[in-house]
């Protein structure tokens, strides 16, 4: 009887400890392919679900298709753009034929702020900069964005979506959760000293290859990217 309560005692110990990652700030999770069609009909036939087309970026080289995750969150699958000159910095794009996790964004309320605390704590970022596109529908989307100095896709970049955006996870279609996030590799000291004056609170786990994986439950089940 003893031992049969103590192992029970146990059970919220190890239950608490698998839920220690936070993803509630997660504004969204990037999927990079070389074409954007082949990568929403790869999309559909992992998930069951269909992603919409996005819209492009004005000079930055790229197109996308979106899928909600649900509770302010969503998928965006990120492609060249055949119309215009992919720049350098997103030329890894045209390496994947098949959906690849390429990055994600994290929500803020105050992007200065946070660069202020961020840069206080000797973490270097990039400047704030404006970005925005327009709807297939003619709306118009703005908000800001920063990233880290340092060019690791494995850490996320941080945005502040205008006042009067309506944010594509309300826009797009349902039926997929993101249920975890993980970044891989062997410099994991480094990638939690950035992650953490941010409080951020992901998984980070030692191995051979740099990446980022994620996991969605969706209508046919559970997918990881």
């Amino acid at each position: 009887m003893r031992m049969v309560l103590l192992l029970s005692t146990l059970i919220p110990i190890v239950t608490f400890s698998a839920l220690r990652y936070d993803l509630s700030r997660i504004d969204h999770v990037i999927l990079g392919v070389s074409d954007l069609r082949k990568g929403i009909d790869e999309f559909e036939r992992m998930t069951g679900i269909r992603p919409i087309f996005g819209g492009i970026h004005p000079g930055r080289g790229t197109q996308n298709g979106l899928v909600s995750l649900g509770n302010r969150q969503y998928l965006e699958i990120l492609a060249p753009n055949p119309d215009e000159t992919l720049p350098p910095a997103s030329d890894y794009l045209r390496q994947f034929s098949s959906l690849k996790c390429a990055g994600w964004a994290v929500r803020s309320d105050d992007l200065v702020l946070l660069q202020q605390t961020l840069q206080g704590e000797q973490i270097e970022t990039a400047e704030i900069r404006p970005g925005a596109r327009n709807s297939p529908d003619g709306a118009r989307l703005a908000w800001k964005s920063m990233s880290y100095a340092v060019a690791d896709r494995r850490l996320p970049f941080f945005i502040q979506w205008d006042p009067t955006a309506v944010h594509p996870s309300t826009t797009s279609p349902g039926g997929c959760k993101l249920t975890a996030l993980r970044l891989e590799g062997r410099d994991i000291d480094r990638l939690k000293t950035a992650l953490k004056p941010a409080d951020l609170q992901i998984e980070v786990r030692d191995a051979k290859d740099v990446s980022i994986r994620i996991s969605l439950t969706c209508s046919k089940g559970t997918v990881e990217f």
